[in-house]
C-alpha cells in the first residue's frame, strides 16, 4: 500500500497510514517489530510535499520516526523534537 501511495501519492491516505503505524507503536513488540519492518519510503522524503499540506500527519511521522527509533517509551517525553531534517523543516 505504502509503495502504490509513493506512485499515485494522496495526503488522505497517507494520513490514515500514518496513524495506523504511529498507533501501532503504543505496543512495544509492535514498535519493536516496526524497527525492521516500516518501510524505508516513509523514513526518507519521498512525501515531503504532501506533508507540507498537511501539518497533523507532517507531525504523526515524526513521531512515528521517534517511537520507532527509540522507542515509544523514550519519546514520551520528546514530543516535538526530533526529525525536522528528514521532513523539510
Amino acid at each position: 500500500m505504502v509503495n502504490s501511495l509513493a506512485e499515485q501519492p494522496s495526503s488522505r491516505l497517507l494520513k490514515h497510514i500514518v496513524r495506523c503505524y504511529l498507533r501501532l507503536t503504543d505496543n512495544s513488540r509492535a514498535c519493536e517489530a516496526l524497527k525492521t519492518c516500516l518501510p524505508e519510503i516513509l523514513r526518507d522524503t519521498t512525501f515531503n510535499s504532501c506533508l507540507r499540506e498537511d501539518p497533523t500527519t507532517k507531525r504523526w511521522l515524526q513521531q512515528l520516526i521517534n517511537n520507532v527509533t527509540l522507542g515509544s517509551r523514550a519519546t514520551a517525553f520528546l514530543a516535538g523534537v526530533g526529525f525536522e531534517h528528514i521532513l523539510g523543516n
